[in-house]
This record gives C-alpha cells, structure tokens and sequence, in this order.
C-alpha cells in the first residue's frame, strides 16, 4: 500500500463514528486552545503507545492467542460502559465537563481502532515507518480536531453539555460498549 493509500485509509476509518470520536466531541463543551491542545494531544499519544509495539512486535501474539485481543475488547467494552454511565449521571449545570484528557487518553488506548490499524495497515505501508507515523499523526490530529468542532458546534460556547446531547452522547456509548462486547463474544 502506498502512502496515500495508507492516509486515506487511516482517514476513513477514524473518521468514523466510535468511542474516541464520541468522546472528543463531548470533551469539547468549553473548549479553550490549550484544552484542545490537550485533547489532540491525549488521542496521538494513546494511538502511538498501541501502534507502535502492535505493528512491530504484539501482532503475531494477537494472532496466535485470540483470547488476548478478546480481553482487551471486554475492556474496552467495560470502560465505553463506565464513561457512558458517568456522563449519563453527570449534572450538566454543575458548569463541569465531565470527560476530559485521561478518558479520552484510555478510551484510545482501548479503542479497537488502533489494533487494526497496527496490525494490518503500518506493517502493509510501503514507505519508511517514520514517514507512515508522521502522516498518521496528521490523520489523527485532522480528525480529532473535526469531532472536537462537531462538538463544539452542538454546545457552542457554553461551558456544560446540553442534557440532551449529554444523554445521546451516553446513549452512544453504552451502543459502542455493547458492540464491542458482542464482538469479542461472538
């Protein structure tokens, strides 16, 4: 796969709905530069910290041990669930954002998206790593930084999340937790 190819597709699939995604946009209520700068920030360092090690050295073991790669989707179900139940308990007057860098930053870490990438899209890149991990980070930062403005464009400058955005933002989770927890049942 060429570069481009590589950019598109890392593009297309974090572009798509999912945990990550649903969680920048509910971070963004208030958002202020260097907020945001810690939100981009959490996501590249989550997606690089599994990356990296799952292209290079853990993609054989997930292979070769299914049971493995099944935990970590029952975490990461059991962690999408637990966010989705703090922000549907969350006061949304309490002026609070009720999601923030470390959630984003372990929601990430176990966001299924990042084993798929590490495992079939580096290792196929034909392109030095370096240059492959530059133009990732560049995918990761553009669509961060869209789920943040589509955020950010359902709570405007307020500093809370509406109600209802925050109970459909729960909403949304509690489905990615019970999709990825039937996925590593079935």
């Amino acid at each position: 796969m060429t570069l481009l190819t590589f950019s598109l597709g890392v593009l297309a699939l974090l572009i798509m709905p999912g945990p990550t995604n649903a969680v920048l946009a509910m971070a963004s209520a208030g958002i202020t530069a260097a907020r945001l700068l810690s939100l981009l920030g959490a996501v590249l360092a989550a997606y690089l910290i599994v990356i990296i090690p799952v292209s290079g050295i853990a993609g054989p073991y997930l292979q070769a041990h299914p049971v493995v790669a099944q935990s970590v989707r029952i975490v990461s179900a059991i962690w999408v669930l637990s966010l989705a139940l703090k922000l549907w308990k969350a006061d949304p007057d309490a002026g609070a954002t009720t999601v923030g860098p470390r959630h984003l930053f372990v929601t990430t870490l176990l966001n299924p998206k990042a084993i798929i990438i590490g495992l079939t899209m580096v290792p196929a890149v034909e392109a030095p790593l370096a240059l492959a991990i530059l133009s990732f980070a560049a995918c990761v930062t553009l669509t961060s930084a869209i789920w943040i403005g589509l955020g950010w464009l359902i709570t405007g400058n307020g500093s809370g999340m509406p109600l209802l955005a925050q109970r459909c933002g729960s909403a949304v989770l509690m489905a990615f937790s019970i999709t990825l927890a039937v996925s590593a049942v079935a």
